[in-house]
């Protein structure tokens, strides 16, 4: 067994977003997982994403949002998912942790 400390890095552009990789993948260049935490008030801005998504919020609540700009609730539970290239954003209304596997499609 293994136990390892994961620093959370501020992303740049997103104030009070914090992420950090949890595992590359078995092939990085197909497959990653992050985990983000999102303080309350503080959003992930509006982006592409760059491969097909996976959004897993494992704790606190917040909204999502894709092209349509649509906001939807979501909260411990609910996995969100996004193609690659789909414009989107997210919303903490309370600080929020979520999983985020990314991967490209072989």
């Amino acid at each position: 067994m293994r136990i390892h400390h994961l620093d959370l890095v501020p992303l740049d552009g997103a104030a009070g977003v914090a992420m950090s990789m949890l595992r590359p993948g078995t092939d990085p260049a197909r497959v990653r997982v992050d985990v983000a935490v999102i303080d309350a008030g503080s959003r992930l801005p509006r982006h592409p994403a760059g491969r097909d998504q996976a959004f897993y919020v494992v704790a606190g609540t917040g909204q999502v949002a894709a092209d349509d700009e649509v906001r939807t609730d979501v909260g411990p539970g609910d996995l969100v998912t996004w193609e690659a290239g789909e414009q989107h954003t997210t919303w903490a209304t309370t600080r929020l942790t979520a999983v985020i596997v990314q991967e490209t499609r072989p």
